[in-house]
């Protein structure tokens, strides 16, 4: 295995194995790719399914020795390696996402899906199918890729430096496709699981698939899911991919979630994306409508907290290049751009406020008698809320919000007669600039479609 450390400033990931637990396999097991094969330290054994992935370190000497919060990151259907060659390390968008996080202080896990199972690149327009070059079923986002993510939370819960209450995923299409899939909610359960399957004859017909994966209790659940373009039809898995109907699907309930489409995407399913209103398939709204029917019915918030839909914005933004500030919302800086760029502060404000501890730190302020200096980390792009409680029933904001930006924040309180005081924060991301009229007609709402 390689060893973690730091060059030019930046993360250098460890490579790492973990196998697919043993009862989650199938039978037999794929042959991985030669590439694969050739890798040091690989056990190529025909008996288990064993993952490749990087592994992305903080560096101990800014972040501490751990435990740290977590990242998985699903890579999307074009593969996770740079040329579709491991020694090539990467993707450039998947490495900027595993050093950006690692320089934050996050521990971030990146598997690779395809080469352990002999699919050495690129994988995308798959579909279940009677064709071998077409089918999807090997590495099947609705309900084999998903063991991945099981395999992952198996492999970091035995390490001493990842904060096992604070995991997140991170995918990317096909990956986030594989993510949705693998934290389904208890409440969902459609019993006999089917996908629409072209056969031999050109028809389309129902095919008997496997059930969800479900993560199981003995292991951590992440708590946040980011997620970038996924399909959301799920060939028909999740029910018909026109209903918004309760009983569908829904992301289980300890989590939120985080979606992001552009109108230009096939995924989203947008006929005209320069119609208003809009219409299509939709697939991905009318997903997190059924998710928010199902959650209605058990009197639970959506779990879907934000969909931001970016007008005449393609797949994949997320691998252009973020413009200088300078030419923010100017005419050097393109529609993907300017989604990658926004995307990007969303995803991190919403690790954030999901995955990071807080502490307050008292002490007593040397210039004000009976104060009290509080000061904790202020995490950029989150909104605290200082309150003081003399009987942890009646709270009182000290002063007003404060936005962090990566620094140290503190208050003074003076400490009331009775010389004691407790303190909570309160803190959640800063709202999107969906409002900001520089962004106002970039940022959709649902109202602009017709579904």
């Amino acid at each position: 295995m390689a060893v973690c450390g730091t060059a030019l400033g930046q993360a250098v990931p460890e490579t790492v194995f973990f196998d697919v637990p043993a009862n989650l396999a199938v039978t037999p097991n794929p042959t991985p790719s030669t590439q694969l094969s050739a890798v040091a330290g690989y056990p190529v054994e025909t008996d288990r399914l064993t993952l490749v992935a990087l592994l992305y370190h903080p560096n101990a000497l800014i972040h501490g020795p751990g435990p740290y919060p977590t990242v998985i990151i699903l890579h999307g259907s074009g593969g996770m390696w740079q040329s579709d060659t491991i020694a090539s390390g990467a993707k450039t968008a998947l490495r900027r996402w595993g050093e950006r996080l690692a320089e934050r202080g996050f521990l971030c896990l990146m598997p690779d899906s395809f080469n352990p199972r002999g699919i050495p690149g690129n994988y995308s327009s798959r579909r279940p199918h009677h064709d071998s070059t077409i089918d999807d079923s090997v590495c099947s986002p609705n309900y084999e890729r998903p063991k991945d993510v099981v395999a992952a939370l198996t492999f970091l819960q035995t390490r001493t430096d990842v904060d096992f209450e604070n995991i997140g995923l991170l995918g990317f299409s096909h990956g986030s496709q594989t993510g949705l899939n693998a934290v389904l909610d208890p409440s969902v359960n459609l019993g006999n699981y089917t996908v629409d399957y072209t056969n031999a004859e050109g028809a389309s017909v129902k095919l008997a698939v496997p059930a969800p994966v479900r993560i199981p209790a003995a292991l951590p659940f992440p708590r946040v899911g980011i997620f970038y373009y996924p399909g959301c039809g799920h060939f028909s898995y999740h029910g018909s991919p026109s209903s918004t109907a309760a009983g569908r699907y829904m992301p289980d309930r300890r989590m939120q979630v985080v979606m992001y489409h552009g109108t230009n995407d096939s995924l989203l399913g947008v006929s005209d994306p320069n119609a208003s209103p809009k219409t299509g398939s939709l697939s991905p709204i009318k997903f997190t409508l059924a998710s928010g029917a199902q959650a209605a019915t058990l009197n639970l918030p959506n779990p879907f907290v934000q969909h931001h839909l970016f007008d005449l914005v393609n797949h994949s933004f997320d691998e252009t290049t973020i413009e200088a500030q300078a030419n923010w919302n100017t005419g050097l800086e393109s529609a993907d751009e300017k989604a990658n760029r926004l995307a990007r502060d969303e995803t991190l404000k919403w690790l954030e406020f999901r995955l990071r501890r807080h502490g307050l730190t008292p002490a007593p302020d040397p210039n004000i008698p009976g104060g009290l200096l509080v000061s904790w980390t202020g995490r950029d792009q989150l909104r605290y809320r200082h309150q003081t409680s003399v009987d942890l029933v009646n709270w009182t904001q000290q002063g007003a919000d404060i936005i962090g930006s990566g620094a140290a924040l503190q208050q003074t309180v003076v400490l009331p007669p009775e010389k004691r005081s407790f303190h909570r924060l309160i803190f959640d991301p800063v709202p999107a600039p969906v409002n900001d009229v520089l962004y106002q007609s970039f940022f959709l709402e649902y109202a602009d479609f017709s579904y």
